[in-house]
């Protein structure tokens, strides 16, 4: 399986207010994504970034949408869904392109982050979350759900391993340094979760997005049969 970036992206954005006002009117709205600027930060960094901030802008405005969409099992996601959420305004200026697999992703990460904070100042959290299956078997003419579902797997298997190394992953602000150590700890366990001779290419911004889904999912349990039990 391979998933790369998908992302590219246009001319850097004005910096920009925690609320900006639509023109003409008086109402608040979610503050938009930009393109960050700085020194150190690489092409595909300042993607990773706009992305999340492009998720974040998409929760707040289309809270209604995501809260559907985040409901669905794994495998019940489509594309078309996801691209309906692709609003410009959540982009401030420049421009921001991407396949439907990466908002996924950036969508669930913010989700995740959102729960996080909401338990840590003791918030009831409302929006439903349907428990990733791993053995779910999809149409193999489909070949992105395949793709979606084969990372899910890995991704589980991952944050089975090491659950607290997953989550920090996913916690750390997107493309900082925190996050990247957090990778760098994640990293030599990932070989252990592919099968003898599979080969996988992912970006941190795709694992990232796998990370995020399951964690904020939780996992089917297994079921252990009498017959196992036994042995």
């Amino acid at each position: 399986m391979v998933a790369m970036l998908g992302l590219s992206i246009g001319s850097p954005a004005v910096a920009q207010k925690q609320t900006e006002m639509d023109t003409g009117s008086n109402i608040p709205i979610p503050r938009r994504a930009r393109i960050a600027e700085g020194a150190g930060l690489s092409d595909i960094d300042r993607g990773r970034i706009a992305m999340a901030e492009f998720a974040r802008c998409t929760v707040d405005r289309q809270s209604a949408r995501v809260t559907g969409i985040a409901a669905r099992p794994a495998d019940k996601i489509d594309g078309p869904s996801l691209a309906r959420l692709a609003d410009d305004e959540c982009l401030s200026s420049g421009e921001l392109r991407f396949k439907p697999l990466l908002l996924r992703g950036a969508l669930f990460v913010e989700l995740y982050r959102r729960r996080n904070d909401a338990r840590a100042r003791k918030v009831a959290w409302q929006m439903p979350a349907v428990p990733f299956d791993p053995v779910v078997k999809t149409d193999p003419a489909d070949a992105t759900l395949s793709v979606q579902m084969a990372l899910l797997a890995f991704a589980q298997c991952v944050v089975t391993r090491d659950p607290a190394t997953a989550s920090a992953v996913v916690m750390g602000p997107t493309a900082s340094k925190t996050q990247n150590a957090a990778f760098a700890v994640l990293a030599p366990k990932l070989g252990s979760c592919l099968y003898d001779g599979q080969k996988i290419t992912l970006s941190k911004l795709i694992l990232e997005g796998a990370l995020g889904e399951v964690l904020y999912r939780g996992t089917v349990p297994s079921v252990t049969t009498a017959s196992q039990e036994t042995r």
